[in-house]
């Protein structure tokens, strides 16, 4: 049975983002839109996380479009068919991709993102 809304996502992935973050938030404005979650990893790095139940092509342009204000940003999806494209394609924008597997219950880090260079500075 997969996920009835992307709030069922975001919930099922706090377990494995309170190992990931030393700190997050939800919904964090941003521009003139809003970032499903913002943290701080372990080192302190800036990390940006976009959820989606599905439209993988959509949460990399959402999290592609939000990379300048960020160390690294990922997706977040649920596991699907759609595994090696969007992975290759995440690559190929330096976007991380974190896979929720509903049968397992566990989130998982399926690549990791690269650090964004072109950071926007006040």
């Amino acid at each position: 049975m997969g996920f009835l809304s992307e709030k069922d996502l975001e919930n099922a992935a706090v377990p494995f983002l309170n190992e990931f973050l030393a700190y997050y938030v939800w919904q964090l404005p941003l521009y003139n839109r809003v970032v499903d979650l913002v943290g701080l990893d372990h080192d302190g790095h800036l990390i940006a996380i976009e959820f989606k139940l599905r439209d993988w092509k959509r949460a990399l342009r959402q999290a592609a479009r939000n990379s300048n204000a960020f160390d690294y940003v990922y997706v977040l999806l649920p596991s699907g068919r759609y595994r090696e494209k969007l992975v290759l394609e995440a690559g190929r924008l330096g976007v991380g991709v974190l896979l929720h597997d509903v049968s397992r219950g566990r989130t998982e880090v399926a690549l990791r993102a690269q650090r964004i260079s072109r950071q926007w500075r006040p």
